[in-house]
């Protein structure tokens, strides 16, 4: 249970209450104690979809395959919730830090209902052109039935894991990552839970994903909802309230974070097509790959963003020092973390491909080629991402999705040429190896000056 005090439940009006700025501790040891259950939260979410390809491939390859080419999608619908979720984590960090207890209320209101309407108009739109969107990745056509069941389930399950986020976001703006590390621990379990049972025990086959993804996402709610009103952050009566500022924050912080992953998104469908001509098995294969090196990656953002909950806190109390003593002792830690990963990846890496591939020889060969080139470069991404990360999130948005777009147009330029001239997919891999080490030595010096100038954006 949370330790902050109730918010007494006043007749009304309410009495407005005093702002108190929060003291914010930048020691060492309170930066791992914020981030490590956001590390393990972001590296439990990726993980589960680790295990859920691998119980995908339980299923079968056709189902498999499915979900390869549906992979591209799943970043559209990340981005939108990343999005929305940091643009509230930020501004409950900083009016946390101002001692503003009052606005979480009205901001996770106004955040959620921002978000059904995104979520509808995309939703849509995706549903729209599933058609040409299968034509983008070369869809097999005894396939796209299929394809399109999925998506549309799909669709519908993320609004619910959107709304979930949401939730946790406000927790982890407030300093409280234990705690919705343990949600999103039970989402996970939840998740996993249903695709065993309904999927593969009960034959239920790939539409047991979206219901599991429902079900979760809703229980998600359930808990974060409840926990914050146990702690008196939140009151639902004032969920009502719109904060005109809104749209200004998503557009401030928001839209570049979104941006970030949509350039994923992108640059993955682009990749699958470069994949494509291999064949099935190649397409499969690099999926695999991706998600290990996804699953190795993507806890910086959870590492960034815990940087980021601190050097808001601290800027909300008028700390810019300290804010700049956190980044530079998050980063120190980022390093040192980084460098036992890629020694694991280049020791396990292999193996863990391999119980990926769902029992295919050739799925299995795919993904070992994949992470035997791109694999030793893995920290490279994961320690430039934990800085653009903290980018987007204390104002520097736009230059962290400038120097992501500039770096994958590379990739995609060079490695789409390189495996065309030479007819085979390896090329791209090196190019990706290539282009993370030297992303590392260029990009890292000017990310960091930047991050040590952060920005309030989330006034009241």
């Amino acid at each position: 249970m949370l330790n902050e005090p109730r918010v007494a439940q006043a007749a009304e009006p309410d009495p407005p209450e005093r702002p108190t700025r929060q003291n914010v501790d930048v020691s060492y040891q309170r930066i791992v104690k914020l981030s490590l259950p956001m590390v393990l939260s972001t590296a439990t979410g990726v993980g589960a979809q680790v295990i859920a390809t691998a119980l995908i491939g339980r299923m079968g390859g056709t189902a498999l395959y499915v979900r390869s080419v549906y992979n591209p999608v799943s970043y559209l619908f990340l981005a939108l919730t990343t999005g929305l979720s940091i643009t509230l984590q930020v501004a409950v960090a900083q009016a946390w830090g101002r001692g503003e207890r009052d606005e979480i209320s009205p901001r996770l209101g106004s955040m959620g209902r921002a978000g059904i309407l995104v979520f509808a108009v995309f939703g849509g739109l995706l549903l729209a052109l599933s058609g040409p969107l299968g034509d983008a990745v070369q869809l097999a056509a005894d396939r796209r039935g299929e394809f399109q069941s999925f998506l549309a389930a799909m669709t519908g399950a993320a609004v619910l894991c959107m709304l979930g986020e949401l939730c946790s976001a406000v927790l982890r703006g407030m300093g409280r990552t234990g705690v919705a590390a343990i949600i999103t621990a039970i989402y996970v379990s939840l998740n996993l839970g249903i695709i065993i049972v309904v999927g593969l025990v009960l034959h239920g086959g790939l539409m047991a994903v979206p219901l599991a993804s429902g079900i979760a996402g809703a229980a998600e709610i359930v808990l974060g909802l409840t926990v914050l009103m146990r702690a008196g952050a939140i009151r639902p009566r004032r969920f009502t309230e719109w904060r005109p500022q809104t749209p200004r924050l998503l557009l401030s912080i928001g839209v570049p974070v979104s941006a970030s992953s949509i350039v994923l998104a992108v640059v993955n469908l682009l990749l699958l097509r470069i994949v494509a001509p291999s064949g099935q098995s190649a397409v499969a294969g690099f999926n695999v790959g991706y998600t290990v090196q996804t699953a190795i990656i993507v806890p910086a953002v959870g590492l960034g963003s815990a940087i980021a909950v601190l050097m808001n806190q601290s800027l909300g109390a008028g700390g810019l020092p300290a804010s700049r003593t956190v980044f530079r002792r998050g980063l120190l830690l980022a390093v040192i973390g980084y460098a036992v990963v890629t020694l694991a990846v280049v020791l396990l890496g292999g193996p863990l491909a391999n119980l990926m591939s769902g029992g295919s020889p050739s799925v299995a060969a795919q993904a070992r080629h994949f992470v035997t080139i791109v694999g030793p470069t893995f920290g490279c991404t994961g320690l430039m991402l934990t800085v653009l990360t903290v980018l987007e999130q204390v104002g520097h948005g736009p230059l962290a999705v400038a120097m992501n777009t500039g770096y994958f147009v590379v990739i995609l330029a060079v490695g789409w040429y390189a495996a065309t001239a030479r007819h085979e997919v390896a090329a791209l891999y090196w190019t990706m190896a290539i282009a993370a080490a030297a992303s590392l030595l260029g990009g890292l010096p000017i990310a960091a000056r930047a991050a040590m100038r952060p920005r309030i954006q989330a006034r009241a």
